[in-house]
C-alpha cells in the first residue's frame, strides 16, 4: 500500500510540475526557426517558386530579451504595426524608445475580409518567402558604410 502512495505522489508531482511550469527562464540565447510555413516540397517550389525558402526554414539563434533589465527596465507603451508588421514599442527607464518588429508578415489584412482566410490569402502568405528574413541584419553594415544613419538592428 505504501508503494501505491508513494507512485501516486510520485506521478502527481510530475504533472503537476508540468501543469504548472516556472517561470525561471535563464536562458540567455534562444533557437527558432523564422518560418515553418514556408518549407514546400519540389512541386509547390515549382508553381509558387523556392524565393528564401531555405532562410526562413534555418534555425536562428537570438538573444533572449530581458524587459526587467534590458535598458533599465522596458515598459510598453503602444501595440503597432501597419498592414503586414506586428510591432511594439517599449520605453526604456531613460526615456528611451525602443521598437520591436516581427520577422515574419502577415499581409491577409489588405485583402477583403472574405478572402483572409480563403486559397488566395494562404497563397498570399505563402508569398512573403520571396523576402529574406535576415535582410535588416545584412543590410545594415552596408548603409553604416555608406554613412546613411539608420537604427541598428538585433535578432
Amino acid at each position: 500500500m505504501k508503494k501505491n502512495k508513494f507512485l501516486f505522489l510520485f506521478f502527481f508531482l510530475v504533472s503537476a510540475s508540468q501543469l504548472f511550469p516556472q517561470n525561471n527562464y535563464d536562458k540567455k540565447y534562444i533557437t527558432r526557426i523564422p518560418g515553418p510555413e514556408y518549407e514546400a516540397g519540389w512541386l509547390h517550389k515549382i508553381f509558387f517558386g523556392a524565393h528564401w525558402r531555405d532562410l526562413w526554414i534555418t534555425p536562428v539563434q537570438a538573444e533572449v530579451l530581458d524587459l526587467n533589465n534590458f535598458a533599465g527596465g522596458l515598459t510598453p507603451i503602444e501595440k503597432g504595426g501597419g498592414y503586414q508588421t506586428k510591432s511594439l514599442r517599449l520605453k526604456g527607464e531613460d526615456g528611451r524608445i525602443w521598437k520591436f518588429r516581427s520577422i515574419n508578415k502577415d499581409p491577409k489584412k489588405v485583402l477583403p475580409p472574405e478572402l483572409q482566410e480563403s486559397l488566395v490569402g494562404d497563397i498570399l502568405q505563402d508569398q512573403i518567402s520571396t523576402s529574406n528574413p535576415l535582410a535588416p541584419l545584412i543590410v545594415a553594415p552596408i548603409l553604416d558604410s555608406l554613412g546613411i544613419l539608420q537604427a541598428k538592428p538585433t535578432l
